[in-house]
């Protein structure tokens, strides 16, 4: 396998974080908006613990030692989904309208009706269950995955994996701030659309009218789909495990199509994901090639 070089991955994090850092600071000098924390509770306890662990390991078995590189691997992964967060408390301090009237029109256009999509969703209650449990399962998926890999010694496989998430984010946080969406439950009116689904343009709402968010729930960016992009990347993760990666890909592909049929996310929303994907797995190409 053809290994990732390093300098990418940190490439692509500073830039994300330079971004990120630049959102920051036009909201607390310009638009001042409040907003959502997107870090997990005791995340600096968690990194100080795994500090304390790779150090001690080093200083009874050294750096080599099995152990003290699997909890190395545990701090890259931490730090890579720490740099996610504060991307995710960035974004959300976007200054411009939504455009989900024009891919509601867009969609119109091709004659498809999300309300009409979910409400035959809806139509098949066992179906809907399985949408509903495969959604659910992505945050588990890019944080068990990853160990099981780290188990596995499969480190190469995490530098790309590492290399695709922090690119999906460079690529697609920008899309959203300059292009914000608040999903479909936020525009179109539907009896089947869920608290959780609707929570996401309140969030967007009340943020942008200086109104504290009342809710973390529901999600944050519709276009691109980051659901479908990291199924995908999990599903890639795992692809030398055969079986694992052949019972993933029918969890996943669940899951993607939920996106659409439970109401999350327009079908356009899905390709633009395809395309995102598509880019970052051509810099991926030239990362390792150069």
């Amino acid at each position: 396998m053809t290994q990732v070089n390093a300098k990418c991955i940190y490439i692509v994090s500073l830039s994300v974080f330079t971004l990120s850092l630049i959102a920051y600071l036009i909201n607390f000098t310009v638009t001042q908006y409040p907003g959502n924390n997107y870090f997990p509770g005791n995340t600096g306890y968690v990194f100080i613990t795994l500090l304390l662990m790779y150090a001690g390991l080093v200083i009874l078995w050294g750096k080599t030692s099995h152990t003290a590189v699997a909890i190395k691997e545990v701090l890259y992964l931490f730090m890579v989904f720490a740099i996610i967060a504060f991307a995710s408390n960035a974004v959300q301090f976007t200054p411009f309208k939504p455009i989900d009237e024009k891919l509601v029109l867009i969609e119109n256009y091709f004659r498809i009706s999300m309300p009409k999509i979910v409400a035959w969703t809806y139509s098949y209650p066992y179906f809907r269950f399985m949408l509903e449990l495969s959604y659910a399962t992505l945050p588990y998926q890019m944080s068990v995955l990853p160990l099981m890999v780290i188990m596995a010694r499969g480190f190469q496989l995490l530098r790309e994996y590492y290399f695709l998430l922090l690119v999906t984010v460079l690529l697609g946080f920008p899309i959203y701030y300059f292009f914000p969406t608040t999903a479909p439950a936020s525009i179109l009116s539907s009896p089947f659309f869920t608290e959780e689904q609707i929570a996401t343009g309140l969030k967007f709402n009340q943020i942008h009218q200086y109104i504290p968010p009342t809710t973390m729930e529901g999600g944050l960016i519709a276009f691109p789909s980051f659901h479908a992009i990291w199924a995908w990347l999990c599903l890639y993760l795992i692809r030398p495990w055969k079986i694992a990666f052949s019972i993933l890909l029918i969890l996943n592909t669940f899951l993607i199509a939920s996106c659409v049929l439970l109401g999350w996310h327009y079908p356009i929303d899905i390709l633009a994901s395809v395309i995102l994907v598509i880019f970052s797995h051509y810099l991926l190409a030239k990362c390792k090639k150069h």
